[in-house]
């Protein structure tokens, strides 16, 4: 269960610092005090922290120079001068569908907490059930090709021996079909 709140806080983590485009920093993770783990580095000269939130359900941003402003979907991250460094977007696409973030931003502006809306995020559990699917359609695929294969190859062996090389290799593409599109 920890493993896959860890998933969805990462995939927020993911999404506020690497939707940027912004690719330029130095980031280096080490344990935080309160929840175990942060991730740290400097941007474009602003210092930064991520962490996920003591309750595992979002993250918070931590700056040392620079300050976030939110605008229309949007939560911008501009350094010491007034440059804008990097924009966060307040949805993101997942494979699964949207996820909408609630930004909270600190009153001095130097901290933002993303939490995804109630309804909109898709759960990790969701994300790795897409990933098992495959995965089992995949390990048929392969148990499908050999089966194939194999009554492929005896086929053949009926055909003179020399038929089983046209046999073997339409029998294993048949048997991986039936076998990925197996559910």
């Amino acid at each position: 269960m920890k493993a896959r709140k860890f998933a969805a806080t990462a995939l927020l983590a993911v999404g506020a610092t690497g939707i940027t485009g912004v690719t330029a920093g130095v980031a280096a993770a080490q344990p935080g005090a309160d929840n175990g783990f942060a991730v740290r580095g400097v941007d474009h000269g602003v210092a930064y922290a991520v962490a996920p939130t003591a309750d595992g359900k979002g993250i918070t941003t931590t700056v040392d120079s620079g300050r976030f402003t939110q605008s229309e979907g949007a939560v911008a991250l501009t350094d010491a001068s007034g440059a804008v460094v990097a924009t966060v977007p307040l949805g993101l696409r997942a494979a699964n569908g949207a996820v909408a973030l609630t930004p909270r931003i600190g009153a001095d502006g130097r901290t933002l907490t993303l939490t995804p809306q109630t309804g909109s995020a898709p759960t990790a559990q969701a994300i790795d059930e897409a990933a098992d699917t495959l995965a089992r359609k995949q390990y048929n695929a392969g148990i499908g090709a050999l089966i194939g294969g194999g009554i492929g190859a005896v086929i053949g062996f009926f055909l003179g021996g020399v038929g089983a090389l046209v046999t073997v290799p339409i029998g294993a593409g048949i048997g991986a079909l039936i076998g990925f599109s197996t559910p």
